[in-house]
């Protein structure tokens, strides 16, 4: 499995073990990765561990939709800390942020500002019913 670091250096944005086998990588920004993993997972994820390069509160509430036992990241927002805490998901970051701005984006993410309030099956939902809206920045 990767350490942090190497993650970190393999310009991918998001990898997903189970065990230590790689069952999805994604060079895609924005949540798109996150997205399509949802997507395309199982009803019973298993055991996942996941490096992703941002995570703010919209990732953090796509993750807990899928628990993973760890999550890694490069950056995380406040919004991102809080939303793992809440839903027990332990992670590790080399860098925490007020919010993704200036990161990933320029403002508070509109991911961020739409997943305000919400809970991660209701901020699922809206992301579905989007559709080809969220694949745009």
């Amino acid at each position: 499995m990767y350490t942090l670091e190497q993650f970190l250096a393999n310009g991918q944005s998001l990898v997903v073990y189970r065990g230590n086998e790689v069952v999805f990588s994604s060079e895609s920004s924005d949540l798109r990765p996150l997205m399509e993993f949802i997507d395309g997972a199982e009803e019973e994820c298993g055991e996942l561990t996941l490096f992703d390069k941002y995570v703010g509160r919209a990732a953090g509430l796509l993750m807990a939709l899928i628990k993973p036992r760890l999550v890694y990241a490069g950056i995380i927002s406040e919004g991102g800390i809080e939303t793992l805490e809440k839903y027990a998901i332990p992670f590790e970051a080399v860098r925490r942020v007020r919010y993704l701005m200036g990161m990933a984006s320029d403002d508070m993410c509109q991911w961020e500002k739409m997943s305000l309030g919400k809970s991660p099956g209701q901020f699922w939902e809206l992301l579905k019913t989007m559709g080809d809206a969220t694949t745009q920045k």
